[in-house]
């Protein structure tokens, strides 16, 4: 039997995740696994959210459960499919050997944050060892000829059949303790739980009867009711401030003399517009926090800034344009104007993509 300990940012949002994850945890419970392991479940890093993080005294494994049986096709570039036991193809929505990559350096250039002061004994090139998997359903398969994993030694395909003898195998050339895999768990902000979190869409579980102890499920249920709710009139204020403005009411170019970040009263509708990375607005976006956060921040001998959406969109005058201003702070473009790097978005639980809560953490380049 492994020791395992249970961490989450956010609830599986669907049932085939959440018995994915209970499928892992199984199977690791059961296994002769060297433990303590930490199972970290659903966290955002800055590109994308991770479905499981194993964090092993030997090893860090991301996977990204995919609810798919069959035969597993697909190379670094182009499209992913699932060929099921009956011929049918199925096509992944994206590119998985690309999405898996992705979430490794993310995750890498956050454990290089903590290195110094959490595991100075550990190797720079030791730390970048992070394995990063596709999990299918069992008797899944993933041909040769593909992905060359003796290559690639970072990527596989595994399942539930496969996933121990493939972890047995998992050593970064370090080792690491309770104390180091609590420093990632910190890092990661996410908090622990007793075994997995229930999913979003799972069934209601019923009250407990009085006197029994169910208090903190009923607190917990208490809170996540109320945080709805005030996430939900937060995001009826743009819409409330939009129905203010005038039907006939058309946009025109701001008076001379107005300053680029402002829009004047009166001179533009509120409409919604989909989310932005090119184009007047987003240009705006990236100026300024180039000249009000980027600058500012090298300016003061800082290596990192944040900001929230919320902040940006406030700061600049601007109503209901919520997508928008997430849009270009998410953007590539933004990252090269101001000589920065997006490290992480940090999302409050159960808030939607494009919230004025979103806060973006920046670090200055050289």
């Amino acid at each position: 039997m492994t020791v395992l300990r249970f961490f989450f940012g956010e609830r599986s949002r669907h049932s085939h995740e959440h018995a994915q994850l209970r499928e892992v945890a199984d199977t690791l419970a059961a296994s002769d696994l060297e433990g303590p392991i930490s199972l970290v479940s659903n966290f955002l890093l800055a590109n994308g959210e991770v479905d499981c993080l194993l964090v092993m005294p030997h090893g860090l494994v991301i996977l990204d459960l995919k609810a798919y049986l069959g035969t597993v096709d697909g190379v670094e570039e182009g499209e992913w499919r699932v060929i099921g036991p009956d011929g049918t193809e199925t096509l992944l929505p994206v590119n998985l050997f690309h999405q898996l990559r992705t979430l490794r350096y993310d995750l890498i250039r956050r454990l290089f944050r903590i290195h110094d002061d959490a595991f100075p004994q550990i190797e720079d090139a030791d730390l970048r060892k992070v394995a990063a998997w596709g999990y299918f359903r069992p008797g899944s398969t993933y041909p040769p000829g593909q992905v060359e994993k003796d290559r690639v030694r970072w990527f596989d395909i595994v399942t539930a059949d496969t996933l121990v003898e493939r972890l047995h195998l998992v050593h970064a050339g370090f080792t690491i303790g309770e104390e180091e895999m609590d420093a990632i768990v910190r890092e990661l902000r996410v908090v622990s739980a007793m075994g997995i979190a229930p999913s979003g869409d799972a069934p209601a579980r019923p009250p407990p009867p009085p006197g029994a102890l169910g208090a903190p499920y009923v607190l917990e249920q208490a809170l996540v009711e109320r945080m709805d709710a005030l996430v939900a009139r937060m995001e009826a204020i743009p819409r409330a401030i939009a129905d203010l403005a005038r039907p006939e009411e058309s946009c025109a170019p701001p008076p001379a003399g107005e300053k680029p970040f402002e829009v004047a009263a009166g001179v533009c509708s509120d409409a919604v517009g989909p989310d932005e990375s090119t184009g007047s607005l987003a240009e705006q976006v990236r100026r300024f926090v180039c000249t009000e956060y980027a600058s500012r921040a090298r300016q003061e001998g800082r290596t990192e800034f944040s900001v929230t959406s919320g902040e940006v969109h406030r700061a600049m005058g601007l109503s209901n344009r919520m997508p928008s201003v997430c849009g270009a702070l998410r953007s590539r473009r933004l990252e090269e104007d101001c000589r920065i790097d997006l490290v992480e978005e940090i999302r409050s639980v159960r808030v939607r993509e494009n919230s004025a809560t979103n806060r973006f953490v920046f670090r200055l380049r050289e």
